[in-house]
C-alpha cells in the first residue's frame, strides 16, 4: 500500500470559510483517498495556522520546518510527501513574501531528504502552491493586510523552488480559488477540485 503524508495548514486540516472544520469526506485529502482506492493510504496531517519557517507568537508548534522530520518519522516510511504551505507564512507580522516562504518550503524539503535513524527513503515530493488569497473577511483582513498582492507570487517562486529540487509542481491557484466568504479557506468545491486534480498524477507517479 502507497502511503502518501499531506503536509499543510488549515486548508490541508480542512478548516472551513465558516469556521470549523469540515467533516472528512468534504477534505481534499481523504477526497483524494477516496479517488485513489485502497491501495493508497492518505494522511492529512494539515496543521491550523503552520508556517514554512516560522514560530509563531501567538501559536506554538507551527514551524513546518521544525516538525516535518518528527512527522517523516510517525508516518514513515512514506512513498510521496505533498506540501502545501505558505499562506500563514503571509501574516502581517511575519513581514514575509512568497520568496520568503518558497525558501521556506525549500528548508522543509532538505530536512526530508537528511538521513534518518530508519533508513526510511527518501519519498517522491509534490510541492502545491497554495491559491491566491482574495479579499480577506473580519480578523482575516487584519492578520494578512497586505497578503493579496504577495500571494500572487506564490506559483512563480514555487515553481522555481521544485525545479531545482527535482519535484512536482502543482499550481493550485490555476485550479481554484478559495471561498469568497473568507477569501483564504477553500470550500467544497475547492477541495474537491484538488483531489480532483493531484489524483491522476499520483497514480503516475506510483503504481499501486
Amino acid at each position: 500500500m502507497a502511503s502518501i503524508l499531506c503536509y499543510g495548514d488549515s486548508l490541508t486540516w480542512g478548516g472551513s470559510p465558516n469556521g470549523g472544520r469540515f467533516p472528512e469526506h468534504c477534505r481534499w485529502p481523504e477526497m483524494l483517498n477516496e479517488l485513489l482506492g485502497p491501495n493508497y493510504k492518505v494522511i492529512n496531517f494539515g496543521l491550523p495556522g503552520r508556517t514554512t519557517i516560522w514560530d509563531d507568537p501567538f501559536n506554538d508548534g507551527r514551524n513546518g520546518a521544525r516538525y516535518v522530520q518528527s512527522a517523516m518519522e510517525i508516518f514513515g516510511p512514506v512513498d510521496l510527501l505533498i506540501i502545501m504551505l505558505g499562506t500563514n507564512d503571509l501574516k502581517r507580522y511575519f513581514n514575509a513574501s512568497a520568496y520568503e516562504a518558497g525558501k521556506g518550503v525549500e528548508q522543509i524539503i532538505k530536512k526530508v531528504r537528511a538521513p534518518n535513524d530508519h533508513q526510511f527513503p527518501n519519498p517522491h515530493i509534490i510541492i502545491v502552491a497554495p491559491p491566491n488569497i482574495l479579499s480577506p473577511k473580519g480578523e482575516a483582513a487584519e492578520i494578512f493586510k497586505g497578503a493579496v498582492e504577495k500571494s500572487r507570487d506564490f506559483h512563480k517562486t514555487y515553481q522555481k523552488i521544485a525545479y531545482q529540487n527535482d519535484c512536482i509542481f502543482v499550481n493550485a491557484a490555476g485550479l481554484l480559488q478559495p471561498s469568497p466568504q473568507d477569501g483564504v479557506h477553500l470550500d467544497t468545491e475547492g477541495n474537491s477540485t484538488l483531489a480532483a486534480a493531484l489524483c491522476p498524477i499520483i497514480s503516475d507517479l506510483i503504481r499501486s
